[in-house]
């Protein structure tokens, strides 16, 4: 198909949106340069970056004869990079949509833009499962080459965060006309969703809970499908030990933002230190409400909400472990292979080997193994809870 042809195929939709989440810079490329830049970029070489994100698209051989129009919005603008959302209607009638990440910049984010692609290449190899699909990678001519990549579009998965205004701290749904907030429970079983979902990607750093790193969905029987986005580092041969350690620190909770980032928040502390530290959080986003807001946290702080969400993470830390672990083995192989992690995991802390994490002590590891073994109804025999307790107790201590 000839160029003009096709170029006059695809229609541009530039008009900002509440998904507007970071103001350009002087140094970013305009909007209107890039989408000069990917219309380049999708019809360069006989339309073979358009056409490999088609066939993908659409599960099989698509050819650009077929295209009957192609509509590509701007969706979110983030500190790196522009997110696109494109729809693709065939001349039969069939409509799809997929995804276009456009670094901002040309060096800097376009290598995070690159070195996310590849990344995300490695995860979904992996297990394809819980992170999206990339499809085709390319170069923007324009400057010294600007990154961009398509990818996969979930239209039924929506943003998810964890959101501290709400409930002492829970999930959230951040999307247009679909806002949903979860309650405790709820989000008790995303957490432990999320941490299995990590377990499976050993290597995988710097992300980002409250930044749209996962997208979820809620199913029929009410639990939530969820899906990576984005894979920003990815160190290889990471042992299962260090990237326990990594997973803990990527976790958001109430120690996050109440303590001073070294040790556990103080579960006694005064209404007075409370306000001074929430309210310090909030008013970056809410301004002149953050004091009213601080003083409905402090009313569920003093219900103990915050602890008592700290305190089910460190246990859900340990069910998803054995979650990824059940996916290959049987109950009492899979519940065993979580101790001996976890009790390595505290032997290495305790000797220096790894950083302590500062929201959960290694020396509360042995207790919480056997605390969920009981409540769980797992063997202390099959999973060596009691033997292994005793050896971490007397070593950390």
């Amino acid at each position: 198909m000839e160029r003009a042809t096709l170029r006059s195929k695809i229609f541009w939709h530039l008009q900002e949106t509440w998904h507007l989440r970071h103001h350009p810079t002087p140094h970013d490329l305009s909007v209107t340069d890039t989408v000069k830049g990917l219309q380049t970029l999708l019809l360069a070489t006989q339309n073979t970056m358009l056409e490999q994100t088609l066939r993908c698209t659409f599960t099989r051989p698509v050819a650009c004869s077929e295209l009957q129009r192609l509509d590509i919005a701007l969706y979110q603008e983030g500190t790196d990079q522009r997110v696109w959302r494109a729809q693709a209607m065939l001349r039969d009638g069939t409509s799809r949509p997929f995804g276009i990440i456009a670094a901002r910049t040309p060096e800097a984010s376009s290598t995070l833009t690159q070195q996310d692609f590849q990344n995300l290449q490695a995860l979904h190899a992996r297990q394809p499962r819980y992170c999206v699909t990339p499809y085709v990678c390319g170069t923007m001519p324009m400057a010294s080459g600007v990154a961009a990549y398509t990818m996969e579009w979930l239209d039924d998965y929506k943003e998810l965060v964890f959101e501290i205004t709400r409930h002492g701290g829970s999930f959230f749904i951040n999307a247009h006309g679909a806002h949903r907030s979860f309650h405790l429970q709820e989000s008790r079983q995303i957490w432990r969703h999320l941490v299995e979902i990590l377990w499976w990607y050993p290597g995988l750093r710097r992300i980002n809970i409250q930044a749209g790193d996962f997208v979820g969905r809620l199913q029929d029987d009410g639990c939530m499908a969820l899906k990576l986005t984005t894979a920003r580092e990815l160190i290889p041969d990471t042992t299962p030990i260090a990237h326990l350690h990594t997973i803990l620190r990527s976790l958001i909770t109430a120690s996050g933002y109440l303590s001073d980032g070294r040790s556990p928040f103080d579960r006694h502390m005064t209404q007075a230190v409370f306000l001074q530290r929430m309210q310090a959080v909030l008013r970056r986003r809410f301004g002149a409400r953050a004091a009213a807001l601080a003083h409905q946290q402090w009313a569920l702080f003093q219900q103990g909400t915050f602890a008592q969400q700290e305190d089910w993470l460190k246990q859900d830390c340990i069910l998803a472990t054995y979650d990824r672990l059940r996916a290959e083995d049987s109950v009492p192989v899979a519940w065993q292979h979580t101790c001996a992690l976890w009790t390595a995991y505290a032997q290495a802390v305790h000797h220096g080997r790894l950083p302590a994490s500062w929201w959960f002590p290694a020396v509360e590891v042995p207790a919480l193994l056997r605390q969920v073994a009981q409540q769980h109804g797992f063997s202390p025999h099959a999973g060596g809870v009691a033997t292994l307790e005793a050896h971490t107790a007397s070593d950390i201590r």
